[in-house]
């Protein structure tokens, strides 16, 4: 890795990489192994060994790259299936850098994706055709290409296609991932084949996986956790992955893990409350560990889930710009340290600092700072921004938090209002932009509000011109039009019909006080725990 060209933030600690790219490994584990089962898919019945998959991926190369120019940009628009994975292994070898879509966004929310990345290639599922006639009408320049089966990839030969391989550096772009974004349109986040299979490494050995591991893949592809957490760290072991639609997966979850033999598994918080709310009983069976992530897991939801299952929960600390984590706790259970996110990973570097990056002392609370391979090159077209998160060599969270004296991180709260919902990640902005394009609405706002099962639910704030006669049914119905289901708000409150807050607080040079609405929503309009958070989680469920 020497002879790579690192960026600051990226140059320590140093990380040794018997692979170089997704490519190279997964070409390694089929040599080592071909008859060992790699992907399993539940839903259709389909099973693929490394050397079944490996071909197909070779037969993807063969396809994606008579489609897209080498070192492209492309969109794939799939759910958890073997299309999503040959063409997002088949682009990569050629050195194209993957969009991956989540299917449920809406349609704008698409379209920005797609002429913000830069694709001019969008790979989908046959299923999403309805939905994307009108991008194909209004984008003419892109190119939009089903793919129902891999079975339908052309047959190659093999060895041909692979003397052909361009040679493809780990610091080549492999992916870059939309993630809410402060000004309320998504940032991209660039993760190299490096970030990768450095993040996919560190996961694998601080957990001991092996060629044993099967991995329960119940967090979509389309979000860094299932392309990391899942796939990377299970193939950099050698073992198998067990590929779920995430809709399907709560209610026979403990019958997956069963059947299958599950060893290991990544969900957010909500997961767990929704798996303990709906009453079954478990049967862990080889289930070591639980990895958890994404939003706050609450102590005690912790503690009723490993108490009635018998499975460990490991939290651990990260981010998209992370590629996905960078702390553990210990492994096994009896080595962690209750209520942390964990130690650092040899992988990474952490460090606490305050408001003027100055390191402080254990037990002080303040920004969280990253910096190591697995840190991504970072944002896509967003110059402010990446000066101002990776700066003096280090990515800067935007996360507070302190490190305690035995080297254990404390998660306290974010520096900005983020929403997490059910471990999806939203910006305030998203809601607000969409609002405030309302006709009668004259100033929004928009807050996270608690909620027992997603961790966090949304509620807008929504101020009408006088006289009007606007329901807040007709708002919710207007949001729903251009935001995915999961970004919709749960409530809007128009403050016109509040009697002591008629209009938005502000400060002093007339910004929003995010903090005054939400001490507001709690003391005047909080009400008892919503039972279709629950309905959500089962129908909606994403990951982040």
């Amino acid at each position: 890795m020497n002879t790579i060209a690192l960026l600051p933030h990226q140059q320590s600690p140093a990380v040794e990489l018997d692979y170089t790219t997704f490519q190279t490994l997964l070409r390694a584990r089929m040599k080592q192994a071909p008859d060992r089962e790699f992907l399993v898919f539940p839903e259709t019945d389909r099973r693929f060994t490394y050397r079944e998959f490996y071909e197909i991926s070779v037969s993807a190369v063969d396809w994606v790259g008579r489609q897209v120019e080498q070192g492209g940009t492309v969109c794939i628009i799939f759910r958890n299936t073997p299309e999503f994975l040959a063409i997002f292994f088949g682009a990569v070898a050629l050195g194209i850098t993957v969009v991956p879509v989540n299917p449920d966004l809406a349609v704008p929310e698409i379209r920005f994706i797609v002429e913000n990345s830069g694709s001019h290639s969008v790979f989908f599922d046959p299923d999403m055709k309805g939905k994307l006639v009108p991008l194909e009408a209004e984008l003419p320049e892109v190119r939009f290409s089903p793919l129902a089966d891999v079975s339908e990839l052309p047959k190659v030969d093999v060895p041909a296609i692979e003397a052909q391989l361009p040679h493809v550096e780990m610091t080549t772009p492999a992916a870059i991932i939309y993630t809410s974004g402060t000004t309320g349109f998504p940032k991209g986040v660039i993760l190299s084949h490096m970030n990768f299979l450095v993040d996919g490494k560190g996961i694998a050995e601080w957990f001991q996986l092996n060629a044993d591991t099967r991995s329960l893949c119940i967090l979509p592809l389309f979000h860094n956790n299932g392309l990391v957490v899942s796939l990377a760290s299970a193939l950099h072991a050698g073992g198998a992955i067990i590929m779920i639609d995430p809709k399907a997966s709560l209610r026979s979850f403990w019958a997956l893990v069963e059947r299958y033999n599950a060893t290991f598994t990544s969900v957010m918080p909500s997961i767990l409350a929704a798996i303990l709310a709906l009453g079954s009983d478990g049967r862990p069976g080889y289930l070591k560990g639980i990895i958890s992530g994404g939003q706050y897991l609450p102590p005690s939801l912790g503690k009723r889930f490993e108490s009635r299952f018998g499975v460990p929960i490991f939290e651990g600390f990260g981010s998209t710009e992370a590629t996905s984590y960078s702390c553990f706790q210990a492994y096994p259970a009896e080595r962690r340290a209750p209520g942390s996110v964990g130690r650092v990973m040899p992988i990474s570097e952490m460090k606490v600092v305050d408001e003027n990056d100055m390191e402080v002392p254990d037990g002080t609370e303040g920004e969280i700072c990253i910096r190591g391979a697995n840190v991504a090159i970072g944002y896509h077209n967003l110059p402010e921004l990446q000066a101002l998160r990776f700066r003096n060599g280090w990515y800067h969270c935007g996360d507070y938090g302190s490190r305690s004296r035995e080297g254990d991180y404390y998660f306290s709260s974010r520096k900005d209002d983020l929403i997490v919902k059910g471990g999806e990640k939203i910006y305030p902005a998203e809601i607000e932009n969409v609002l405030c394009m309302y006709p009668e609405v004259t100033e929004c706002a928009t807050i996270g509000i608690d909620d027992a099962i997603l961790g966090q639910e949304i509620c807008a704030f929504a101020r009408l011109k006088e006289q009007t006669l606007v329901t807040e049914s007709e708002l919710l119905a207007f949001c729903a039009q251009s935001l995915a289901r999961f970004k919709q708000p749960k409530r809007i409150v128009i403050i016109n019909h509040l009697g002591d807050m008629p209009e938005l607080p502000k400060g002093p040079t007339k910004k929003i006080l995010y903090r005054v609405l939400r001490d507001y929503y709690e003391r005047r309009l909080a009400n008892s725990q919503d039972p279709e958070g629950l309905k959500w989680v089962l129908g909606s469920q994403g990951g982040g």
